[in-house]
């Protein structure tokens, strides 16, 4: 009875530690990530191929301390691979390293579909969620490849950032012992919470940025403007990572709500600076990343932030 008590505190002690570690690797990952991006707008994709090989080799350690089946392993394999297949060009391969990866990918296809054959519903019971968490991870990232392909907001740096969290840190962790849930007995798969919470944080922004305008008193029609970025000194603004809000269309300066032709800043900044305009309104190139990595942090300290305060009012309205 003792042994089987100090064997369970041994394995209790070393998930935890495994805790511990993945939060430190995710932090570090994201912090510099949201520092090269903040410098040079560019993540190198060695930053999440090198942290998901991490997360990879974390999860095999655990896959082995437990007793999961076959069919939970091909589900861990064919997620590695649906990780790795955001990175791996086949045009820059050879021709045996290219029939090498589709076999790679064939394998991967079909041990999803021997997992989604195979399973049990009562593998998921009420008490252990920890193979809810497992899935939760593939479908996290088929919605970043979803996103990435026809989404307009987002860069491919911050959905291999996102899908690296996915892998990196699958299972629930707080430093608080009363963090906030979506339900009353466990919230969403963890790395869902740090997405969410991220878009909870993006949404500050143009909030923040209306507020900044108010006090700096850039208040101009028609006002849409405020909510997206601030007034800049155009030469300011020709050595800083933004967009101009507003453009020179024929003999006019208007304000746009969104900035479209992009590669064409140095020219509109040009035609600004002929029309006179001194200090333009603008766009932050804000990197997702950015609110991403404090959303990782919010999320392990405080909880699910994004259910507790928007959600949670929203249903409470249309209730």
């Amino acid at each position: 009875m003792i042994e089987d008590k100090l064997i369970a505190l041994i394995i209790r002690t070393n998930m935890e530690l495994l805790d511990w570690v993945r939060f430190f690797l995710g932090a570090i990952m994201l912090c510099y990530g949201s520092w090269t991006d903040l410098k040079t707008r560019r993540v190198p994709n060695q930053v999440w191929m090198i942290f998901g090989g991490l997360a990879s080799l974390l999860l095999i350690y655990e896959f082995t301390t437990e007793e999961w089946g076959v069919h939970v392993w091909s589900l861990l394999f064919a997620t590695i691979v649906l990780f790795y297949n955001a990175f791996i060009d086949e045009y820059v391969l050879d021709k045996n390293q290219s029939i090498g990866w589709q076999v790679i990918q064939v394998l991967a296809i079909l041990s999803a579909i021997y997992f989604f054959v195979t399973i049990d519903s009562d593998e998921i019971s009420y008490d252990n969620y920890k193979l809810l968490d497992i899935i939760s991870i593939s479908v996290l990232m088929i919605l970043m490849y979803v996103w990435f392909y026809f989404g307009p907001t987002i860069g491919g740096a911050d959905v291999k950032a996102i899908m690296t969290i996915g892998l990196l840190t699958p299972f629930t962790f707080s430093i608080n012992e009363d963090p906030l849930m979506a339900f009353e007995t466990r919230g969403f798969p963890y790395p869902f919470v740090v997405f969410m919470n991220s878009l909870l944080l993006y949404l500050l922004i143009p909030i923040t940025l209306f507020f900044y305008n108010l006090v700096c008193r850039n208040v101009e029609k028609p006002y849409f403007q405020m909510f997206f970025g601030t007034k800049m000194n155009l030469e300011k603004a020709r050595d800083s990572f933004v967009w101009p809000m507003q453009q020179v269309i024929g003999e006019k300066v208007i304000m746009v709500a969104f900035v479209k032709h992009k590669s064409d800043t140095e020219s509109q900044w040009e035609k600004l600076e002929e029309k006179g305009v001194e200090d333009p309104w603008i766009t932050f190139k804000i990197p997702y990343i950015i609110p991403l990595t404090l959303a990782f942090f919010s999320s392990a300290i405080l909880g699910d932030l994004f259910s507790t305060y928007l959600v949670e009012p929203i249903n409470s309205i249309i209730g």
